[in-house]
């Protein structure tokens, strides 16, 4: 004998049942009042509770003592018909251990349109608190130790500058050919050791993660790093133009950095072959500010559009074209801050179009 065959209702509401109960994340619904009303596997995964323990429980039984006042707000919100996005928080298992969590919560209301109660979705985020904590520190650590390489290199590196030149200037006439060579190798190695040191510190602090983006006129950072490159530009005569560029949440010498980059590359890698022009534009697409940094320069094999973004990646040789191979890391490490993306369009002897995104 059969039993009688489910409605559709009820069949979807089956369904639903099963993708919740199937779920990484604890679902929960509680009503009003804040007491609980449904609990998934998950929840009693995450939480240590069983659906018997936890149905018909107050939500505080989760909440540490030090964080109660949280639940009168949320369900104010709740109350409004106001969600609440990716909150995170700290919550309390069974056993007494405290979680990282991040939990978004949504008002549920009956046919009429009234909000009747909400429901939970919690994810553990304790192991990417540590994770993020632990980088932080070591960022932090990375930073320290730059300052310190960078004090510590740059002293004897000047030194050996200054005693090359020193030797060249005084000892020239008693020096051959070779020898003064070798001392031009010397002061060429140090110089570029001494660069190579200011661009790895100034790619560790290009971040800062406890400063809120100020809003940015890009036309005014674009014209302070053009300022820093006006000799780079009147040797190489190079065409520099730009169109009216927006403001966006970024800050100013973040973006000073990225454009005197970006131009300052399109400079070095200008052609022999024809008149060196550089144009900056840029426009909006959907939330983000699009920018473009085009030149009419040496250009870029396809291949390599991905890897030049590397630290230290270099296509040519020092004797070839100077630089350290950190200016597009640098770049990229701000761009990345900011939530946007960095990317070359390029061929070979035709020039190259960098482009980079800022989020509103």
């Amino acid at each position: 004998m059969t039993g009688k065959p489910s409605t559709p209702d009820e069949r979807a509401a089956q369904l639903l049942q099963a993708i919740i109960d199937s779920s990484d994340d604890a679902i929960i619904s509680k009503d009003l009042n804040g007491v609980i009303t449904s609990w998934n596997k998950s929840a009693e995964r995450l939480f240590g509770y069983s659906e018997a323990e936890a149905v018909g429980k107050p939500i505080t039984i989760l909440i540490p003592t030090d964080r109660l006042d949280e639940e009168p707000q949320i369900l104010g919100r709740i109350r409004s018909g106001e969600r609440v996005d990716h909150f995170e928080t700290v919550r309390r298992r069974k056993d007494g251990k405290l979680l990282e969590i991040s939990v978004t919560i949504s008002p549920v209301k009956d046919h009429t349109g009234t909000v009747v109660g909400a429901s939970k979705i919690a994810r553990d985020i304790t192991e990417r608190k540590r994770a993020d904590a632990a980088i932080l520190r070591a960022n932090r650590d990375l930073e320290q130790f730059a300052f310190s390489a960078s004090h510590d290199l740059q002293e004897p590196l000047r030194t050996v500058n200054i005693y090359s030149e020193l030797l060249t200037q005084r000892y020239s006439n008693q020096l051959d050919g070779q020898a003064l060579e070798f001392l031009s190798h010397i002061r060429k190695s140090a110089t570029r050791m001494e660069t190579l040191v200011r661009d790895l510190l100034s790619f560790v602090q290009v971040t800062n993660p406890d400063a809120i983006p100020e809003t940015t006129d890009a036309n005014e950072a674009l014209s302070k790093a053009l300022a820093d490159l006006e000799g780079a530009i009147k040797v190489g005569e190079v065409h520099v133009t730009s169109d009216p560029l927006p403001s966006v949440r970024m800050h100013e010498r973040h973006l000073q950095q990225v454009f005197q980059n970006l131009v300052g590359n399109a400079i070095k890698y200008r052609s022999s072959e024809r008149v060196p022009a550089v144009h900056i534009s840029a426009e909006r697409q959907d939330d983000y500010a699009v920018f473009s940094v085009s030149d009419n320069g040496i250009g870029i094999d396809p291949k390599y559009n991905q890897t030049i973004f590397g630290l230290f990646k270099r296509l040519h040789t020092s004797n070839e074209y100077e630089g350290t191979g950190l200016g597009l890391a640098i770049c990229q490490r701000i761009v990345d801050q900011y939530n946007g993306r960095i990317w070359v369009n390029s061929e070979a002897g035709k020039g190259s179009v960098f482009n980079f995104t800022i989020p509103d």
